[in-house]
């Protein structure tokens, strides 16, 4: 994690103004916050090396349920199970 935020709430309260551009850009052009798109995402972390913000990512899936929650928080969901609920 890129700010060092462990909670959705954190990332609720802090990431609207420290979104990354980058991250934005290529993570809006699947055109989609479904359950696939997560998935891949996930599955690109290791390719990636670090190169998308995973909290601006969980911050966009968090915003976009405004729109459609019932498809879209099952995604959200997987990705705080990955990037959030991690024992250490």
């Amino acid at each position: 994690m890129r700010h060092g935020y462990t909670t959705m709430e954190e990332i609720r309260t802090h990431m609207a103004h420290q979104l990354d551009a980058f991250t934005v850009m290529d993570v809006g052009v699947y055109g989609d916050y479904g359950m696939d798109t997560a998935n891949e995402i996930i599955h690109l972390e290791d390719e990636l090396d670090d190169a998308y913000c995973k909290e601006t990512i969980l911050w966009m899936f968090d915003y976009a349920r405004r729109w459609d929650n019932a498809y879209i928080e099952p995604a959200l969901n997987r990705l705080i199970d990955t990037w959030l609920n991690t024992e250490e």
